[in-house]
């Protein structure tokens, strides 16, 4: 099993740093690779992937799923989260190497599933990131994770008020599980948004961006 999805490569040809999406529950790539948009003007030497996750959802033909939400307990969220994790970390070795950069020079986004998964399998690896920016996305804060941070990074996570998927309490209750584990937290609570991504939270990734990736 692995990864495949869109890539946009860096304006100015030369590779220096990555950004890897990690897109929500029933949809795929192309969902979040039009953010790249936004960002390339001041990540001139990044390149963009947005993969597919691997497993089909049971409604449209290009719907993937990170892991299955039939019954949304927390045994099942955990299997589904195990059971990915060598997939995501097999994609992210494979694009570090094939770029020749270090793990510092990485940054992750999620959006809502992606989120959940890149926060708990990105604190997992044994070198850390840039940073990770987690929209719209929650904390599968098990009886395990903090044990098994191997890791620490910047998070920029940014919530609409009025999300009807996920409650932004999750974001405020995952930037105060975080910042007690010892990672850097800034958390945005952004007004009459639902679950999606605004320009304002374009804007704040771009700076958060600009900010761990040394531009």
């Amino acid at each position: 099993m692995k990864l495949d999805g869109p890539k946009v490569e860096p304006l100015s040809g030369n590779t220096k740093s990555i950004v890897v999406f990690f897109h929500g529950y029933g949809a795929n790539g192309n969902d979040l690779i039009s953010l790249s948009n936004a960002w390339q003007d001041i990540l001139p030497n990044t390149k963009f992937y947005s993969p597919d996750a691997p497993f089909k959802c049971d409604f449209g033909v290009d719907s993937y799923q990170w892991f299955d939400l039939i019954e949304r307990n927390e045994e099942e969220i955990k299997r589904g989260l195990l059971k990915i994790k060598p997939v995501v970390n097999q994609y992210l070795d494979e694009i570090i190497l094939e770029n020749e950069i270090s793990e510092s020079n990485m940054c992750i986004v999620g959006f809502s599933q992606g989120t959940i998964m890149a926060l708990y399998h990105l604190t997992k690896r044994q070198k850390p990131c840039a940073g990770l920016i987690g929209y719209s996305g929650m904390l599968f804060n098990d009886q395990e994770f903090e044990k098994t941070i191997q890791c620490k990074f910047p998070i920029l996570l940014y919530h609409g008020k009025n999300d009807p998927v996920i409650s932004y309490q999750s974001s405020i209750e995952a930037k105060e599980n975080l910042c007690k584990f010892g990672f850097e937290v800034e958390c945005i609570i952004q007004n009459n948004l639902e679950h999606g991504i605004d320009i304002n939270g374009l804007s704040q990734g771009k700076r958060f961006l600009e900010k761990v990736l040394n531009v």
